[in-house]
Formats: structure tokens, sequence, C-alpha cells
């Protein structure tokens, strides 16, 4: 018995779906006819109407036109497809979320401004996915003259990352848009390549300085919840540890030149770094007090104590 097939008009009354939408995805090389008639009409298998299925299903799913291509062409799974797809949809209801915050901050206010309207715009316009991207192009960008470590920018992209909460404050909405502001300053870029070129020179060890980093702001932290002073017999514990460990992961002396270039460092980039620092605790929600509490401002003045 022969193969059961359809002329286009067929399949569009058994699919209830127009001619020229069929008639598109076959130019589309989604649904290729299977042959053509003596007359030059388009001829559909058994096969091609299974095919027509597959392809509205995943297109009422929202699917796109090239990865359900790319499944027909078996360079893609239906697994692969249908988990895009579900990545897509997630990022969508968090956008949505992210606007409907935005709203009600907006309405919790008694007669909104026009900056309060370009909050608004600013937050729904840029998205999470966005944000990411924007810090990534940051780091590519500013440390494009560095010969920085890959596991060193993903850590320092992850911790920069910032996460606006479900229900923002009119605060938490103004972080959000000043900490994007930040990241495309050219200005601050220029200043950060210009650190990180100073910092990732031939003899830098990235795993001896992130482990003397993560040590350091570990032991400080602990005195900041003690109300240890920076000045104090343990504060200068800690900035001698600090000093003789980064150094010796900078292939440098732990001397006073050394110091003096900490600090400098310190001096040239601290407003902008404890402003993001204050930017994220805002986003994260932390108390008001806390805000200016900066683990590189106590070792700085553990540092200073020694001069």
């Amino acid at each position: 018995m022969s193969e059961k097939t359809y002329t286009i008009g067929e399949l569009s009354r058994l699919s209830g779906i127009a001619v020229r939408r069929i008639r598109f995805y076959s130019d589309k090389g989604l649904l290729p006819p299977a042959a053509r008639a003596e007359s030059g009409y388009r001829v559909y298998s058994e096969a091609d109407r299974a095919r027509l299925d597959l392809i509205l299903a995943l297109r009422d799913a929202g699917v796109k036109l090239g990865d359900i291509a790319r499944l027909i062409a078996r360079r893609l799974g239906l697994a692969d497809v249908l988990a895009l797809r579900l990545d897509a949809i997630e990022v969508e209801i968090a956008a949505k979320r992210r606007i409907a915050a935005a709203l009600r901050a907006t309405l919790r206010l008694a007669d909104p401004t026009p900056q309060d309207l370009r909050r608004l715009w600013t937050v729904t316009a840029l998205s999470q996915t966005q944000f990411r991207s924007a810090i990534e192009a940051f780091y590519a960008e500013a440390g494009s003259d560095a010969r920085m470590d890959p596991a060193w920018r993903d850590k320092m992209i992850a911790a920069a990352t910032p996460d606006l909460p479900d229900d923002p404050t009119t605060a938490q909405l103004d972080a959000w848009t000043e900490l994007m502001g930040m990241l495309t300053d050219r200005h601050y870029r220029d200043e950060m390549q210009a650190s990180m070129r100073e910092l990732w020179h031939d003899g830098f060890d990235p795993a001896a300085y992130r482990q003397a980093s993560d040590q350091t702001f570990a032991q400080v932290r602990a005195a900041m919840d003690k109300g240890i002073a920076p000045d104090s017999d343990t504060g200068r514990a800690i900035a001698e540890a600090w000093l003789e460990s980064s150094a010796r992961a900078m292939k440098k002396e732990p001397d006073a030149a050394f110091l003096d270039w900490q600090l400098e460092q310190y001096r040239k980039h601290h407003a902008r770094s404890r402003r993001y620092l204050e930017l994220m605790a805002i986003l994260r929600g932390d108390p008001p007090g806390q805000l200016a509490a900066s683990e590189w401002g106590w070792i700085v003045e553990a540092l200073s104590s020694r001069l």
C-alpha cells in the first residue's frame, strides 16, 4: 500500500493552519514537501504532517524558528530545545517580576515625579542578564592589558553582580541605577584598567593573592564583629600578615615602598570602590549602620598605623 500523501490544502484543513503559514514553513526549510505533483503542487507525507504538528507545538511554546530548524536538522535534541525555551521563559518571568516590583515601589509614592518615572524606566529596560553582561564587559575591558586569571575574573564578576530584590525600595532602585552608571563610566574603566595592569604583571601569583586576601578579609571581619580597632595590637598583626602575604604573591618585598604603594592604590580608588560596596549593601538590604563598614577601610587604617 502506498503512503498517504496530502496536498497543501488538505494539510491546511487537517491541521487548521492557513495555507500561507504552511508555505512559509516550507520556504524556511522547516517543512519541505516530500514531493511535487506533475502539476507542480507541493505534496506532503504522513511524516510531514507529524513534523508540522511538532513545529506548531514548539511555536505555541514560544520556541524560535532557528531552534526548531536545528532540532529538525538534528543539531539539537528535543530536550535541548525545550531547555532553551524554559531558560527564556524564566528570564521573562524574572523581568516581569522586576517591572512589577518597580511599579509597586513607584505607586507607594504619594506623588510620583519625573525622576521616579526615569527610575522606573531604567529598571524596566535593564534586565539582570543585561546587568551581568555590562559587568562582564567592564572586566573584559578593564583587564584587557593585564594577564588576568579567568577564575579570578569570574569570581570578581559573580561578587560584583547585584541582585535586585523582588519588592525593592526606592533606595534599592536608585542603587541599581547608580551601579549601572558606574559600570559604563569611561573614566572609572580607565582607572581600573591602570590598576589591574599594575597588579597583573608577569610575577603575580593569583592563587596566592586570592588565598591571602580571603584569609585576611576573614580575620578583618571577625575583628570588626568584635569591635576591635584597626590601630590595636590585633589590627597591626593582621596588617603585618597581609603586607607580607600580598607582597609574596606579587613577588615584591614587604618594605616601606610596598606599603606606600598599597596605601596609594587605596587612596586612588577608595571613593568609587567604597561607593560600589555601599550600593551592593543597599541592594542586599543590609542595616544602614553597616553600610559604612568596609574590610578594606579597616585594613588600610591598620596599615596606616604602621607608618
